[in-house]
């Protein structure tokens, strides 16, 4: 019988709270014989910039991915060589959904993540991820609370 995750698409933006669940996506991919694939979501700039601005910040983003992309290759490179890494930076104005795209796209069979663990005004605002991707998936969804003070 084949084990049931072949494919893990761990979802990260690279913040500190978000690599928290980094440890366990590994031990997954590494205990299941899975493929990792690391993937984080730039933000397109639409809802935060006027027209006038809008350019601007598209030509900073499109200058800070390289520097992504080398960290999420930094990243795949510390799985152990048990586990076959690979990374991808995306961008949309959607986290949740282009992550559900990514993971669909490369037939992944379970998504690890982190949530904040923001509450009250901050989760209204600013919303959770890993809540949509829990709501609107298909496929499991791992979700690890943060283990260290926000």
């Amino acid at each position: 019988m084949p084990l049931p995750y072949r494919r893990i698409l761990f979802a990260t933006d690279l913040s500190e709270v978000s690599l928290q669940a980094w440890p366990h996506a590994v031990a997954l991919a590494e205990k299941l014989g899975a493929e990792l694939l690391v993937v984080t979501v730039i933000e397109e700039p639409y809802a935060f910039a006027d027209s006038g601005n809008y350019s601007l910040l598209l030509k900073s983003l499109q200058e800070i991915r390289p520097a992504i992309e080398q960290r999420l290759l930094e990243l795949a490179k510390k799985a152990p060589p048990a586990v076959r890494a690979r990374a991808a930076v995306l961008e949309s104005h959607q986290v949740a959904r282009a992550l559900l795209d990514h993971a669909a796209k490369e037939k992944c069979d379970l998504i690890v993540a982190a949530t904040h663990g923001r509450g009250g005004i901050q989760h209204l605002l600013l919303g959770s991820v890993a809540e949509k991707l829990v709501r609107i998936s298909s496929i499991p969804v791992f979700v690890l609370p943060p283990t260290t003070p926000r």
